[in-house]
């Protein structure tokens, strides 16, 4: 057990959720201490001197409820407007090709967001996302072509991810670790709900006419900022008083330190983008997102180029795309004054969390990309039997995520939740094969679905929270990015892959299944769409065309999977007390209105700042 674990033991249990932050922080001694803290965590600590108990309070935590809704919706029902408009434009084809980019997209997006969020403040950084978002809707909305609606997409995606991750970031930064789990579970619960409702949304606006899919895009527009416009109001005033009153000096000394030097470095507009793209790692975060692109985008376009994979293009685009990967890797270990991965925020919580979450999301993208496909072409279900099955990870992992919460509240513990998580995920991906190879029976289907969901959420849940654990608040945000990067990279590599194999498998399956019997044209029909393979006779050779291809798919995906067990049982077990993290002093809890007085604050201020005036003399 490390030293911080002992510490922590000594934290009382706490009989009631506690959620305000009670120490000062950054204080002389603490293992944060050297390292400057930036105005964003700063001012985000200061909100815990500005809130008591009361209605600002509850005006916070509504306002954080409503924005996962909006989110929830939004997500919930805009992957279905994207058939729509990619079929009105006569490029269904290249969804695969836009899903690959969105997802570099997703994974590049939020250390730059966690940045503006550190180096100016979360509701900057929700504004900028909310900026983004809507310009990336109003193109898609607006578009006469696919291109239009591909360049959208990229842009929206920049936004949207900074939405979800400033949300998460938020409630992380105002929990203690105790609950941390539970919260987080909590706030994914509206996808519950929205799981259900965006069938009747899609269906109300007409999303598969010519424009209903606008329509969906563009009420987005203005549902959205209105929506996040209170949570962002309430931050800003938070802002605004705790640097009227002094609470920044008392969340912080670095920031007394600052204010009392006096001393702004005066840039000109040139000096200060360069600045903050060296702080953003601007260039290493294009380099990434670049060579991914070129890495993966092959695998999506090569069914539809000349040669295939012998295309001199696609080639170019493998090699272009090592290369900056090398670069990548040398620019961050050799060049970058900021990386993306400082050495300071590296432990083994961390690197075991990451590796955990990366093969999730590979190995779950390489089974659940086609799996819903399969499903719908091998079993007689009704739609709605079929929709309801397609939605038991969405729901599963909202419920269980919960659950994971709970247990981790219960035990103050995570790494045993963690790993039996790990454990039964496996399980739920061993019925999946299962399913291939002679039992496609109901139970099994539904039953791989829901242990894949319980283990996935026992996983996650578990993973964000040790994540969050294992650094000072300092790099809560930067931890947090990197989790959710590497996660988003391993996606796409999964989508990847899985694209790759099926593309090649399954036309090769039909032929041999079906060549003797049926003519190219037809067989081209049966694998260009799940409607005509599900009624293609004869049918019993097409369901085994579809099992086999299916069984290289999962059986990639279950090997893989054994990985994250030895990273699993290394990961630390930090005791998930009434701090904030495993690593500093922080604690946090509710106050009382007598301890947020303005003056109380000015004078703890004026003490601070005395302190740290006189320091350099000590």
């Amino acid at each position: 057990m490390s030293a911080h674990e002992s510490l922590d033991e000594k934290e009382t249990d706490g009989s009631r959720p506690v959620h305000m932050l009670g120490k000062e922080s950054d204080v002389e001694g603490s293992p944060a201490a050297d390292v400057e803290q930036d105005d964003g965590v700063t001012r985000i600590e200061a909100l815990y001197l500005v809130f008591s108990k009361g209605w600002k309070l509850w005006m916070l935590y509504g306002s954080l409820a409503i924005l996962a809704f909006v989110y929830a919706l939004s997500n919930s029902t805009t992957s279905t407007y994207q058939i729509y408009a990619a079929s009105s434009f006569a490029s269904h084809p290249l969804i695969g090709t836009i899903a690959t980019v969105v997802g570099i997209m997703y994974a590049v997006a939020p250390p730059f967001i966690a940045k503006v969020a550190d180096l100016s403040s979360r509701p900057a950084a929700m504004t900028l996302s909310v900026i983004f978002y809507c310009i990336g809707y109003i193109v898609v909305a607006a578009s006469k072509t696919i291109g239009a609606v591909a360049g959208g997409q990229v842009i929206y995606t920049i936004g949207n991810s900074g939405i979800s991750f400033i949300n998460g970031l938020i409630l992380a930064d105002i929990t203690s670790l105790q609950w941390r789990g539970f919260i987080q579970g909590l706030n994914s619960t509206p996808f519950i709900l929205t799981a259900f409702l965006a069938g009747n949304i899609t269906t109300g606006i007409s999303a598969n006419t010519a424009n209903g899919w606008r329509w969906g895009y563009g009420m987005f527009v203005i549902i959205v900022p209105a929506c996040i416009a209170p949570i962002v109001l309430v931050l800003f005033w938070a802002d605004w008083k705790a640097k009227k009153i002094g609470a920044l000096s008392v969340a912080s000394s670095s920031y007394a330190r600052r204010k009392l030097a006096g001393k702004e470095e005066h840039r000109s507009v040139a000096q200060t983008v360069l600045h903050y793209a060296r702080i953003i790692d601007a260039f290493g975060l294009l380099l990434l997102g670049t060579a991914f692109a070129l890495v993966l985008l092959p695998f999506t376009l090569y069914t539809e180029a000349k040669d295939h994979w012998k295309n001199p293009s696609l080639i170019a685009m493998f090699v272009v795309g090592g290369v900056l990967l090398i670069a990548f890797g040398f620019w961050e270990l050799k060049v970058a004054s900021h990386p993306i991965m400082p050495r300071r925020v590296i432990n083994k919580t961390l690197i075991c969390c990451l590796v955990i979450d990366f093969i999730y999301f590979l190995s779950g993208n390489i089974t659940l990309t086609y799996f819903s496909s399969y499903v719908y072409v091998v079993k007689d279900w009704s739609l709605t039997n079929y929709t309801y099955f397609t939605n038991i990870v969405t729901v599963g992992l909202c419920v269980f995520g919960v659950l994971a919460g709970t247990l981790q509240r219960i035990t103050h513990r995570y790494k045993y939740i963690q790993f039996s998580g790990l454990c039964i995920m496996l399980i739920g991906q061993g019925l999946m094969y299962l399913s291939v190879h002679g039992n496609k029976s109901d139970a099994v289907l539904v039953m791989s679905q829901i242990l894949t969901s319980l283990g996935g959420a026992f996983s996650g849940i578990a993973s964000t929270v040790a994540t969050q654990a294992s650094v000072p608040h300092q790099d809560m945000a930067l931890a947090i990015a990197l989790l959710q990067l590497w996660t988003n990279l391993g996606g796409g590599i999964g989508s990847a892959v899985s694209a790759a194999i099926w593309n090649a498998k399954l036309p090769a399956n039909l032929e041999k299944r079906l060549g003797g019997t049926l003519n190219s044209t037809q067989l081209s029909e049966i694998y260009g769409s799940i409607l005509v393979a599900r009624v293609a006779e004869p049918r019993a050779e097409v369901i085994q065309a579809y099992d086999e291809t299916a069984s290289t798919l999962f059986l990639v995906s279950l090997i893989l999977s054994f990985v994250s067990l030895i990273a699993g049982a290394l990961t630390s077990n930090f005791y998930l007390g009434t701090t904030h993290n495993a690593i500093e002093d922080k604690v946090i809890t509710l106050r009382d209105a007598s301890e947020t007085d303005e003056e109380v604050i000015r004078r703890k201020a004026a003490e601070i700042e005395a302190r740290v005036k006189e320091a350099p003399a000590t």
